[in-house]
């Protein structure tokens, strides 16, 4: 078994490196332990929708966030989001608002990535801890 911390921030930047966000992603920052970032429409009505992203748990493999819309348009953004996002959204993640979970086999599987097994996910004090195991 191992253990691999890492602080929000540096998760973050992980992920904005290799490219794991969807393009409509952008202008990505972290402030407590939050995520916050824009959504992308391309829609004349509603172009640009804030929202953020906190980590609650991990359970049966499923990493679980609570995705947050900062808007006053809330229902507008939110009817959006469940219809674009049933066809972007990857196979290994599941949108129901506010929730939003990961399938963390299905990821690492999704991105060839082999030879352990994500046995938790622990967020305390900022920092996330991965426990890994063998397969």
């Amino acid at each position: 078994m191992a253990k691999i911390t890492f602080n929000l921030e540096e998760i973050t930047e992980i992920v904005i490196s290799n490219k794991l966000l969807p393009t409509e992603i952008i202008r990505v920052r972290v402030k407590g332990e939050k995520v916050h970032f824009i959504i992308r429409t391309n829609s004349f009505i509603l172009p640009y929708i804030p929202a953020s992203l906190r980590f609650l748990s991990f359970s049966d493999n499923n990493a679980i966030f609570e995705l947050t819309i900062i808007s006053g348009h809330l229902s507008k953004a939110k009817n959006w989001l469940n219809e674009a996002l049933k066809l972007r959204i990857p196979s290994y993640m599941k949108l129901e608002y506010p929730q939003l979970s990961v399938d963390i086999d299905k990821l690492l599987k999704d991105k060839n990535i082999t030879g352990f097994r994500v046995k938790d996910i622990l967020l305390e004090g900022g920092e996330f801890t991965i426990c890994t195991c063998n397969n």
